[in-house]
């Protein structure tokens, strides 16, 4: 009977109670549930340990080993251990992670095929050290590193048996070192989750002071992720005359900030902090149907799953015009880009937009339109393909 077993190693670690429970993130439990389903197969997880109470993503959840439909062993990628599990693999899928940097050669060796994950260029990596604001020379030893394990990332390219590329980024970097690169768009939009239209596509009446443009943005409320300069965007909006209203849902390190800064430009009666929604049960129906336009300033090119799942709702995007969010717009014009950390760039977008509600009507339609070609079940089922294809090649 043929191997078929599928090993996957996630970046993130585990936290592992005395009760039997593990720490994951509900997005990478549900992801490794839909590929039982859909791997011939069995499918394993080889994860290391990690003692933090909190992953720093805002879906922790945890769950019982027994009722995962998966084996889960937690060891270190370099263990023993790790290598008997690598050894009843035919198939293994890893991100780019410096703890995996030896799991092409363990492959090569042991006959599995590695198939590598990528996500972030060395730009993005830069650009994420720099939001930070650390020291200089902190700074530029971390730039190194980065540096360093770029190249360990194009090696580990090269090697392996085929490579997927979450968002443009990563994959137009890859494409030319492995001829088995796929390009596709992560999220956890479900089809079931997508209107039949966009709401904004019936829209032609202008924006007023009574009925004032729903601005939003959902995700982490740190630096990396551009929040600070929301209260920024909502002044110059405020002093263009522009009505709105901005809604910011989340949490992170900067929550406090935030709302010093709301506070400090007289914003209350505009922007509000929102917490954290569920994604299924309440951020996507709010998105969906009280938000006109979301408002995204991440400040470097990580493939953001917030793009497609706001595109799902039928809503467009101005964003800052990183590598992940400008490739995109050049598959899918369904919003605006300005330039990096130009906030009064994107205020004027915002109120050139306010006046051209038919251009809202067509940038939902194509947003929508291309979000039903990349649902979780579609891409996920493509990338279920790009690996099963290489047992065919045996």
């Amino acid at each position: 009977m043929p191997n078929n077993t599928l090993v996957i190693l996630p970046s993130l670690g585990a936290n592992l109670s005395p009760s039997g429970s593990i720490l994951l993130t509900e997005k990478f439990v549900s992801g490794v549930r839909m590929t039982v389903d859909h791997w011939d197969g069995p499918v394993e997880v080889l994860i290391q340990k990690d003692n933090a109470n909190h992953s720093g993503n805002l879906d922790d959840v945890w769950v019982k080993l027994e009722d995962l439909p998966f084996r889960v062993t937690v060891a270190d990628f370099h263990s023993p251990e790790a290598k008997s599990v690598i050894a009843r693999a035919a198939v293994v899928q890893g991100g780019a992670d410096h703890n995996l940097n030896h799991m092409p050669g363990w492959c090569s060796e042991l006959g599995a095929h590695y198939v590598m994950v990528s996500e972030y260029t060395l730009r993005t990596r830069w650009q994420i050290i720099d939001a930070e604001r650390l020291n200089p020379l902190v700074t530029w030893r971390r730039k190194v590193w980065a540096w360093r394990q770029e190249r360990a990332n194009q090696t580990a390219v090269k090697a392996a048996a085929a490579v997927q590329c979450n968002g443009t980024p990563t994959f137009d970097a890859y494409r030319p070192l492995n001829e088995r690169a796929m390009l596709y768009f992560d999220s956890r939009v479900t089809a079931d989750m997508l209107p039949a239209e966009p709401r904004l596509a019936v829209r032609e009446v202008l924006w007023s002071s009574a009925k004032p443009m729903r601005l939003a943005f959902s995700g982490r409320l740190n630096r990396m992720k551009g929040v600070d300069h929301l209260p920024l965007v909502a002044q110059a909006l405020r002093d263009r005359g522009v009505p709105f209203t901005m809604d910011i849902y989340g949490d992170g390190p900067l929550v406090a900030e935030l709302q010093k800064t709301i506070t400090r430009l007289g914003l209350q009666d505009t922007v509000r902090l929102g917490g954290v929604l569920d994604f299924a049960s309440e951020l996507m129906p709010t998105v969906r149907d009280a938000v006109d336009l979301f408002v995204c300033c991440h400040r470097q090119g990580d493939p953001s799953c917030t793009y497609l799942e706001t595109l799902a709702c039928g809503v467009p995007i101005v964003g800052y015009g990183n590598e992940a969010f400008e490739g995109l717009m050049r598959r899918c014009p369904a919003g605006e880009s300005v330039p990096m950390n130009d906030w009064s760039s994107m205020a004027a977008v915002i109120e050139k937009l306010a006046l051209d509600p038919r251009r809202f009507a067509e940038m939902a339609r194509i947003g929508l339109a291309f979000a039903r070609e990349h649902t979780f079940e579609h891409e996920f089922k493509r990338r279920i393909e790009h690996m099963a294809q290489l047992l065919a090649s045996d």
